[in-house]
């Protein structure tokens, strides 16, 4: 009989495991609860209600009716959505050219480019604007024309750029440059290799890049605030934290918007590995 692979068990790697989940999923769980919660209080139960997400529009105190957090809310979501669709490819086409290009000089500049990582985030938005405030001052959109949504997006695909760029490399390094070699032997071009050898393969990195990219700029509010123009521009924290004193199941609502959208990012990129997983299985299959 075949010997099986499996280490032996570790009941401690499975506690730890356990209470890992219930630290991180049980207060999230509970602000789900307590965000239809029908009173104003994030201790006490009083009972089911949806006062919070679709209440009465007069008092504007639900998500839905208070123009302040709304509107944060839908300009923190579009920051996302526009730092994802900037930093991703331009990350993909770096690593890709780093890649492909074998020298010290390319391996210096992925480096250079990923200490932005280890920048805090209160530096970076103090530096950012220092930079629009005053050398891009006037340069090109006028007296003060970066600060707003120009400007946060591009402080967050400065922090978005080398996530999304860190997460290809760590894909490529898995890659053999003899599948490049065998293609041209073969007379495709390199554009052809590209795209029908090389990005397929890096499918479910790019979609694990894009769900890293879109959930860190969802929740990055330092460098959105230091950046902010009008009140339009507002990141989603700011405005919950400044609109009225102390907590309210509001904020579980907002949590709740939050949670269930970078789940659902998530989601699509746990599907992604299932159908890249699955396409490999095929291709190793014997004939």
């Amino acid at each position: 009989m075949p010997r099986s692979r499996a280490g032996p068990r570790a009941p401690w790697l499975a506690a730890i495991t356990f209470g890992y989940l219930v630290w991180s999923l049980g207060p999230l769980i509970l602000a789900i609860v307590y965000s239809f919660n029908a009173g104003s209080s994030i201790t006490h139960w009083e009972g089911f209600s949806l006062r919070w997400w679709v209440g009465d529009p007069a008092t504007q105190e639900s998500i839905l009716y208070d123009p302040s957090t709304r509107s944060a809310l839908e300009h923190s979501l579009w920051l996302a959505i526009l730092t994802t669709v900037i930093a991703v490819p331009i990350g993909t086409a770096f690593a890709m050219g780093c890649w492909g290009w074998r020298s010290r000089l390319s391996r210096l500049g992925l480096w250079t480019m990923l200490v932005a990582l280890a920048i805090p985030p209160v530096a970076l938005g103090a530096a950012m604007w220092l930079l629009f405030a005053y050398p891009l001052r006037g340069f090109p959109l006028g007296d003060f024309g970066w600060f707003g949504t120009r400007a946060q997006v591009a402080g967050l695909v400065t922090v978005g750029l080398p996530l999304a760029t860190l997460v290809i490399w760590a894909r490529l390094l898995f890659l053999n440059h003899e599948q490049e070699e065998m293609a041209a032997d073969l007379g495709a071009p390199p554009g052809g290799f590209v795209w029908r050898v090389l990005l397929p393969q890096l499918a479910p990195a790019i979609g694990g890049a894009a769900a890293v990219v879109f959930a860190g700029a969802l929740g990055e509010f330092v460098i959105v605030q230091a950046l902010v123009g009008t009140n339009e521009t507002r990141a989603l924290g700011p405005a919950l934290l400044g609109a009225r004193q102390g907590p309210e199941p509001r904020f579980s609502a907002i949590g709740t918007v939050l949670a269930v959208t970078g789940g659902a990012a998530y989601a699509v990129l746990a599907l992604t590995f299932r159908a890249a997983a699955r396409g490999s299985r095929r291709l190793n299959e014997p004939i």
